[in-house]
């Protein structure tokens, strides 16, 4: 751990589990170390979004295939010294939602939950205690129809994707303009997917983090650096 704190990568994909991951968990976990990381979010993708097994899977294997990348990372920071944590990034036909403070558990108690409204899937999170945090909100690609934030929804928004710095990096500047305005907690993430790109944004928080229970305290109260590159 950081003498200085804890540096934390909050959006990350994996190749065990996400289509579009080309790292494996243990490589970005072994690349996050090495860029100066304490910790580590796995965020691969939800079953509605370019997660990468068969559709028609039984829920309970869905579930497991979830977080094959969350494990081999997690094996790997062990051995490491990196803390890695579990979540995932779901798609609600034009929003994609961060979600943290959840796990097998509440997948599933709720079957298809991946096929409700986001008005709905951020109800049933948040009455499990889950966080919400909207994923890059103005990003724009062929498969986003167009919409509007709907902040009421969520509880942080992401600021710097280090993924819209190679795209356009005013949807940034826009999210990081209307959360200040609102007053909503602010998050960065690389949205990394091979190693390369882990170090293109993370964030930086004084006091030590080992949980999921303390990086949300800390992302309540508004304590984290957005750090843009490493």
């Amino acid at each position: 751990m950081s003498k200085t704190g804890t540096l934390a990568q909050i959006h990350l994909h994996t190749a065990e589990t996400s289509r579009c991951g080309v790292g494996t968990g243990a490589e970005m976990a072994r690349a996050c170390r090495e860029a100066g990381y304490d910790l580590l979010v796995i965020t691969d993708h939800f079953f509605n979004a370019n997660i990468g097994c068969d559709s028609g899977l039984p829920w309970e294997d869905k579930v497991e295939y979830l977080f094959r990348g969350y494990r081999a990372a997690r094996a790997e920071g062990e051995k490491i010294g990196l803390t890695v944590l579990k979540a995932w990034e779901t798609f609600t036909a034009g929003p994609e939602y961060i979600t943290l403070g959840l796990d097998e558990a509440f997948l599933l108690a709720n079957p298809g939950v991946d096929k409700v409204s986001k008005e709905e899937y951020c109800a049933r999170v948040h009455a499990a205690g889950g966080y919400i945090i909207h994923a890059h909100p103005y990003r724009e690609a062929p498969y986003i129809p167009k919409f509007t934030p709907d902040y009421s929804l969520v509880d942080a928004s992401e600021v710097f994707n280090g993924g819209n710095q190679d795209r356009d990096p005013q949807w940034d500047v826009r999210a990081r303009a209307e959360a200040m305005r609102r007053g909503v907690p602010m998050t960065a993430g690389s949205d990394a997917h091979r190693v390369t790109e882990v170090r293109r944004g993370g964030m930086r928080f004084p006091g030590k983090i080992t949980c999921m229970d303390e990086l949300i305290a800390a992302l309540k109260a508004g304590t984290g650096e957005i750090v843009e590159t490493l």
